[in-house]
């Protein structure tokens, strides 16, 4: 159970630190309007933080908030998915060079 926890943690931190670079840059409307799917990739991913964050927050027990069916795969899914937003910003910027 706590290696499944570590791994979680793990996940869970890659994921912030991908959406703390990424959030600011996608509120903006420009970008959403040049960068569509990657902003709609994006704002799932958003959504899905900050739901799990207002959980944890009700609820701040580490143990009970990394042991919640299927938060792993959660964020798995969300650094792939922030993975692919991250490659198309990157492609994008490098046109405009």
């Amino acid at each position: 159970k706590l290696l499944y926890i570590s791994e979680c943690l793990d996940a869970w931190l890659k994921v912030q630190r991908a959406w703390m670079y990424l959030q600011p840059i996608f509120d903006s409307p420009d970008i959403m309007k040049q960068l569509p799917t990657e902003g709609k990739k994006f704002k799932l991913v958003d959504n899905k933080w900050r739901q799990v964050m207002g959980r944890v927050h009700n609820h701040p027990h580490a143990l009970n908030a990394c042991s919640q069916e299927g938060l792993l795969e959660t964020w798995t899914h969300a650094n792939e998915d922030l993975d692919m937003v991250q490659k198309g910003l990157d492609d994008y910027l490098e046109t405009k060079r």
